[in-house]
């Protein structure tokens, strides 16, 4: 007999939660696998992101008229669409507001969010979000918020970062680290506005994000 009460009765629950979400996460990994059809993953995959969040809105905590977000837009990423650590829970006011403005099939000519649809910064925000939570409830598993090498990769290129770059823990983190970080093109800019070159490097806080950046007038 356990003499912790609530606490054992806390611990049974959260087992039997985590044992629900690696069962479809097993569902959905399986249906992908024998390529069932479109319709059929995308339902597991909804019904998996909201059972991993809780059933709940990862933004605002309302448990009403919930759906499954893609963080980066199918229709941008397809390669993403099913992938765990591509989903969050929002509820219909949050939903709206992620899809505020274009939504329509983005031009893959054009220079990422040239139509303002994949809206980076919500897009930052959400992954901050989904990561920070995560380590709140104990869910971090890389399977449970999995994103290909393939897309992390993606991710580096539109943030300006070379291919090869390294980001610190499983994939989830390194998404979020790479969305937070100042966009390369936009520090060279900066530097370059301000005398400065990146042969030296230091690094400063500002708002939030870590800058690095280098001085012109060091003599090397």
């Amino acid at each position: 007999m356990c003499a912790g009460g609530n606490y054992c009765e806390l611990k049974f629950e959260m087992k039997a939660e985590t044992t629900a979400i690696q069962e479809a996460c097993e569902n959905l990994a399986a249906a992908a696998r024998k390529r069932r059809k479109v319709a059929t993953c995308l339902s597991l995959w909804s019904k998996f992101i909201r059972l991993r969040d809780g059933n709940r809105c990862v933004a605002c905590g309302d448990t009403g008229r919930l759906a499954a977000h893609h963080i980066c837009r199918k229709g941008f990423l397809p390669e993403a669409h099913l992938q765990t650590g591509n989903g969050i829970t929002l509820c219909a006011t949050c939903h709206s507001s992620a899809h505020r403005g274009f939504n329509g099939q983005p031009k893959l000519s054009l220079p990422m969010d040239a139509e303002g649809g994949e809206k980076l910064e919500i897009l930052a925000r959400l992954y901050e979000l989904l990561l920070t939570d995560a380590v709140r409830r104990g869910t971090l598993r890389d399977d449970f918020y999995h994103l290909s090498d393939s897309v992390l990769i993606k991710f580096k290129l539109f943030q300006g970062f070379d291919p090869t770059a390294a980001f610190d823990g499983g994939s989830l983190e390194q998404a979020c680290s790479i969305w937070k970080a100042c966009p390369q093109h936009l520090l060279k800019a900066v530097l370059a506005a301000n005398g400065l070159d990146q042969t030296w490097t230091c690094q400063t806080k500002i708002g939030g994000l870590t800058m690095y950046y280098a001085r012109a007038d060091v003599d090397l």
